[in-house]
């Protein structure tokens, strides 16, 4: 077995049409066309202020890439293309001659083109037709109209194409219809045929007895060019195991199924990102599977290798009194899901880098996330992603390629998705983080939104059925019935045909009534939900990530381009708004940016804290969204750049595993903790109740707490009017904090506050504080002290052009307590291009915002 690569920089993009004279323009694979024409200076950056309108033509063009390979024929072999991530519709051809076409993005797509090979060099291109031009042609071949959600910017009936939908436009992102091959592209020379993929399921030989001999049943679906004996070699490695194994199987021409179970005494369990913190670890040990086909000199003719782990994972959906719970259970023990959604990585697919994904899902799980739902308006992301969220612990919900959107069901569309079905199943199956396969994104909500389906309901309920029933669940429980299927995000479950918007008795809810519906953030707090898959605030990028799309002069929140990065329809009235509903209204530009990054904290901590509070009842809060694909205003808590929003630092403390929080409802105040790691945990805990001035009003009242794992505790509570205190609500503010005695019986230094005012912001009288402050450098980043001398709230860092994180960020300081705030810097590279920061940079940098200074 021998491959040949022909991923890399050696590829030429050209226009079809002759008439555009763009030739010779190079191209890389994993690469994109709008990333070529961009590096020739064809187009200017798609996401500078109006540009992405000047680039639309691009989608509608057909293009064609090239490159020359060198080969030397061997008979008696038989040599095949495979590609991967190819967008969409092309043509593939071989020294001029027709090797195969593709339709289906999503699909692994292997050529047999021994026969158009020659000895020495060789010709390959690939040409890409118009995903617009051929879903507007494939949409008139359908006798009735089937609709998509569509947006100011779109390209039309992007649900006829196997595309990413996202590419067509979102209320987050651009209409930036790519093309091009964002995978691997490579020859593959066997002898006696090649191994289409390898599964494995793990399971303890004792039902939940996780600490004994576990199973490791082994799938290979292997191709063979004639019947014949074959030998597989299988070895399995990693964390002190060496196995190796040779089985013989009779091999018949064509495809082949295989399955061998495996057997394996006290493996290391895989660890979701908040038990590999509890054990002070950075990232599961994973084990190297790899099976080998050896032809019949007993040399290896093809392998496929896999990093896999022992764990059993699952959704898990069970009736009681209130409805249906869900919940995920790893090894036995229930988790609450704590995450956010994924959207692809960026427009522009060359940038889909390694760098970024390391970015982005270390950025996860530093905010103390342990779940990812990769959504379907999205990708099945790359391996590479995958592989990070192995090692990681992130545990990953895995939506099918579909969103909101009605699709085809004729007899074509179907056998596409079932293609591509399988191929992602065989592909992912293996990966320790997958724990769910979901049919869509709200898909089936959206037979409400259009009035074709309103008016003909059983029509597309028809379709609907044939597509996510019919083919996709049936091929994924075929191809891998050990996995959990979801029906539809959102859903009451299996065999259910509601939407879920506002069912919050049973399944996964999608809950935006406070953003969408424009209630009040209270909202939160009327429902008892089961497990949030969707819920989310928008805010502003940084003035920095702003200044990414924009000129300075576009810096007003209603110019053109501020609305133009801006897809959720009315978002920046929404945003306004809601400050006049909570705060008093600020001035100037940069405090509208600063405070709407505190209104979106605010926002998802009241949701996520109240949840938090209802386990078991409620096991899941996934927020929308984790990233942004280009520089926008979104509900995103990492900005395009991967900067942290304050979204993102609080989420860092309210999905801490140890949690304290206050929760107002109905005029009643809650202390609640949270112990979700692996041992009890004992603390002391003080309430204050605190002037603005920075003066107790109130005795201190000392609280101890124990609390065991996965538990939940409301230490506190007391309706104001209750209270002992010489202020009006107002007037001032309850402060609690915590400071862990022992853990598991270990002193332990930990320590979390939380702050609730009693009315609404706008409605206090805040002092002014005098905060003063203090650097030193430390290794790889800097220490800020800080003092007030009075109370300061939502206390917010930022050092523009300086990548790195705070240890913390919107914070409450207090009088007479000193606070220490970390920043540190990312790490460097040889390159140069980029140099650590100097103490004297930093401090110049540094800007330090607090609520007060929001407004006269």
């Amino acid at each position: 077995m021998s491959t040949i690569n022909l991923n890399g920089s050696a590829w030429t993009l050209s226009a079809s049409e002759k008439k555009l004279k763009i030739s010779g323009v190079q191209m890389n694979i994993p690469g994109d066309v709008h990333s070529a024409l961009l590096r020739k200076g064809i187009i200017q950056n798609p996401y500078w202020r109006f540009n992405e309108k000047d680039v639309q033509w691009v989608g509608k063009e057909k293009w064609l890439i090239s490159r020359t390979f060198d080969f030397r024929k061997e008979e008696g072999f038989r040599t095949y293309l495979t590609m991967s991530m190819a967008d969409t519709y092309f043509t593939l051809y071989i020294n001029g001659k027709t090797a195969g076409r593709g339709d289906n993005y999503f699909r692994l797509w292997r050529f047999d083109i021994t026969n158009l090979l020659k000895n020495g060099k060789n010709t390959i291109s690939v040409e890409f037709d118009s995903a617009e031009k051929r879903a507007i042609a494939d949409a008139k071949k359908i006798p009735y109209p089937v609709p998509c959600s569509q947006y100011d910017m779109f390209s039309p009936h992007r649900n006829m194409s196997r595309k990413i939908q996202c590419h067509s436009g979102w209320d987050w992102g651009p209409c930036i219809m790519a093309c091009g091959i964002y995978g691997d592209i490579s020859l593959q020379t066997v002898r006696e045929g090649y191994i289409q993929s390898v599964t494995m399921n793990t399971s303890p030989v004792v039902r939940r007895k996780f600490d004994g001999l576990w199973n490791a049943k082994t799938g290979v679906r292997y191709h063979s060019l004639s019947d014949k004996k074959m030998n597989f070699k299988i070895t399995l490695k990693g964390n002190g195991l060496d196995f190796e194994t040779v089985i013989q199987e009779d091999a018949f021409e064509g495809d082949n199924e295989y399955t061998w179970n495996l057997r394996v005494e006290n493996p290391e369990l895989w660890k979701s990102a908040d038990e590999l913190k509890d054990e002070g670890l950075s990232e599961n040990s994973l084990y190297t599977l790899t099976v080998t086909a050896l032809n019949a000199d007993s040399e290896d003719d093809d392998s496929m290798e896999k990093q896999i782990a022992f764990r059993t994972l699952s959704l898990i959906a069970k009736q009681d009194s209130y409805g249906c719970s869900l919940y995920y259970e790893l090894n036995g023990r229930a988790l609450f899901a704590k995450g956010s959604n994924w959207i692809p990585a960026d427009s522009l697919p060359e940038r889909w880098t390694e760098s970024r994904y390391r970015t982005l899902l270390q950025s996860t799980v530093d905010a103390n996330m342990n779940t990812l739902r990769i959504w379907g308006g999205g990708n099945y992301e790359s391996d590479l992603c995958y592989n990070l969220c192995d090692r990681l612990g992130l545990i990953v919900w895995q939506d099918c390629a579909f969103a909101c959107s009605l699709y085809p069901a004729t007899e074509e569309f179907l056998s596409s998705v079932e293609q591509e079905i399988e191929d992602n199943v065989y592909r992912l199956q293996h990966h320790p983080s997958l724990a769910v396969w979901c049919g869509n994104n709200e898909d089936f909500g959206s037979l409400t939104w259009y009035e074709e389906s309103r008016k003909n309901r059983d029509r597309y309920i028809v379709d609907y059925d044939r597509l996510n029933h019919g083919c996709i669940e049936a091929t994924i429980k075929r191809c891998d019935p050990d996995h959990t299927w979801w029906p539809s995000s959102p859903c009451a479950g299996p065999g259910t045909f509601g939407d879920n918007w506002h069912n919050d008795s049973e399944g996964d809810m999608h809950f935006w009534s406070v953003w969408h519906e424009k209630k009040d953030m209270e909202a939160y707090l009327e429902i008892k939900p089961r497990f949030v898959s969707e819920f989310g605030y928008e805010s502003f990028p940084s003035t920095e990530g702003i200044l990414e799309f924009a000129e300075k002069k576009d810096l007003n929140l209603t110019s053109p381009v501020m609305e133009w990065h801006q897809r959720s329809p009315g978002g920046n009235s929404i945003i306004l708004e809601n400050f006049s509903r909570y705060f008093r209204f600020p001035k100037g530009t940069e405090n509208m940016i600063y405070l709407s990054q505190v209104q979106q904290a605010l926002a998802v901590k009241t949701a996520v804290d109240y949840w938090r509070s209802l386990r078991p009842h409620c096991m899941g809060a996934v927020i929308w969204q984790l990233n942004d694909v280009w520089p926008v205003a979104s509900w995103s808590s990492l900005e395009y750049s991967g900067k942290w929003k304050l979204l993102h630092y609080a989420a860092k403390k309210f999905f801490s595993r140890v949690a304290l929080s206050l929760v107002k409802k109905d005029g009643v105040v809650y202390l609640n903790v949270v112990n979700e790691s692996l041992s009890t945990v004992k603390a002391e805990i003080t309430v204050r109740i605190i002037n603005f001035e920075g003066k107790d009003v109130a005795p201190k009242i000392k609280i101890p707490a124990s609390l065991k794992s996965d538990t939940v505790k409301c230490v506190w509570t007391s309706e104001f009017s209750k209270l002992p205190v010489k202020c009006d609500s107002n007037e001032c503010f309850v402060y609690a904090e915590m400071k862990a005695a022992s853990i598991d019986g270990r002193k332990q230094n930990f320590y979390m506050n939380d702050t609730l005012f009693f009315e609404r912001w706008k409605k206090c009288e805040i002092g002014i504080p005098e905060i003063t402050y203090s650097i030193e450098e430390k290794s790889g980043g800097f220490v800020i002290s800080l003092e007030t001398d009075k109370p300061a709230f939502f206390t917010s860092f930022d050092v523009p052009g300086i990548k790195g994180t705070f240890s913390e960020n919107m914070i409450t300081l207090l009088p007479g307590k000193k606070s220490k705030v970390a920043f540190t810097q990312d790490s460097f590279g040889s390159s140069g291009k980029t140099k650590p920061s100097t103490l004297s940079s930093f401090k110049k940098a540094l800007h330090i915002t607090t609520l007060r200074d929001t407004y006269e």
